[in-house]
């Protein structure tokens, strides 16, 4: 078969490829990834195809249903089209294969029952809750983990990270009003909101990194010999604490790592490498987030009990202002995203609210 006339839409139709996204099968994951680093030029299309399996695992209901729902969207696109051309063909039994590129954030709206929430509004809605958690967020600058393996965190301008166990972030003072600087202890995983204007600053005692908008992770740990900071999408500056003058810029699935001393202070010529991701032989993810990658399974579950999963995996409490919405039933498979990315792939498949009430996320209809 030749793939390589595939959209993104046609690979997120191929089981397939929904299993080597979902990584249910060996020889498909093989398969794919060995695909895909033959075909560097097909990356974007991959990832938004990865994107639309993700909105997929999301919906909804059992999964067994999806991918007849997306193609059942596409054809009636297809016949809304010749309609409004004037001609309408017969009904086929499988849509026959065009350039579906750019239908794909009608098809993503379709098959999650609300046209009006295309792609695009996960970031228009998360900007909007970002106003409201700056506003409701606790006056507390120290965010710690305590005991708990995972802390999920949403910050006032709408980032979200993840605290590992006996990790800390204090905001700096005018956190979200006059800078986006914080200070971390221990590691995070973040995913931050991009904002030209206002550049995200993570300071440790090694280094420091200046963020416009993008997913990395960081590990500082006082009295750890080395520390490092781990790139998976968009770019970071670095800045290194006794070399000021040299910056140094990661790109994706790259790392820096800094040598220091048991104490925790890097040594008078601290060795600062670049370094590829340690990518796991088996599975093929980097290993840098293997803590905070477990993977959490949802088939056809009221929103309740989800909500309860959610609770332990992310260490986040979560609270219903309505009792309708505890009802509604999803299907997922959720793995290095944050509460707020699932929260919003589950509300493309069956729309409901949700504000952060500062340390509990409240859900309404």
């Amino acid at each position: 078969m030749n793939f390589q006339d595939y959209e993104a839409i046609d690979f997120a139709c191929d089981e397939s490829f929904q299993r080597y996204c979902r990584e249910e099968h060996e020889a498909d994951i093989a398969f794919w990834a060995e695909w895909a680093r033959q075909h560097p030029g097909k990356t974007a299309v991959l990832e938004e195809a990865r994107q639309l399996v993700a909105l997929l695992s999301a919906r909804q209901g059992g999964r067994v249903e999806q991918l007849k729902h997306l193609r059942d969207g596409l054809t009636q696109y297809e016949r809304l089209q010749h309609a409004l051309e004037g001609s309408l063909p017969a009904l086929p039994e499988e849509p026959t294969p065009v350039n579906r590129y750019h239908y794909i954030r009608y098809a993503a709206a379709v098959i999650g029952g609300a046209v009006i929430l295309a792609a695009g509004g996960y970031f228009f809605s998360r900007q909007q809750r970002a106003a409201r958690m700056s506003s409701e967020m606790a006056a507390a600058t120290v965010i710690s983990a305590g005991d708990e393996p995972r802390k999920s965190v949403i910050l006032p301008d709408g980032s979200a990270l993840v605290l590992r166990k006996n990790s800390r972030v204090e905001l700096a003072e005018g956190f979200n009003r006059v800078n986006r600087d914080l200070t971390l202890t221990g590691e995070a995983f973040f995913d931050v909101v991009k904002d030209v204007h206002r550049p995200f600053m993570v300071h440790t005692s090694a280094f420091d990194i200046k963020v416009l908008g993008t997913v990395f992770n960081v590990s500082a740990y006082t009295g750890h010999p080395l520390m490092e900071a781990s790139l998976f999408r968009g770019s970071v500056e670095i800045t290194c604490a006794q070399g000021p003058a040299q910056k140094i810029v990661l790109q994706p699935n790259q790392k820096l790592t800094i040598a220091g001393t048991a104490t925790g202070k890097t040594t008078a010529a601290p060795v600062l490498k670049v370094l590829p991701l340690d990518a796991d032989p088996v599975n093929h993810k980097a290993r840098e987030i293997a803590w905070v990658r477990n993977r959490l399974e949802i088939e056809n579950e009221p929103l309740a009990d989800i909500a309860g999963k959610l609770e332990k995996w992310y260490g986040i409490r979560i609270a219903f202002a309505d009792d309708a919405v505890k009802q509604y039933r999803y299907s997922g498979t959720f793995e290095s995203e944050t509460v707020l990315k699932a929260l919003d792939a589950l509300q493309l498949s069956y729309p409901f609210n949700f504000k952060m009430v500062n340390d509990t996320i409240i859900i309404s209809k």
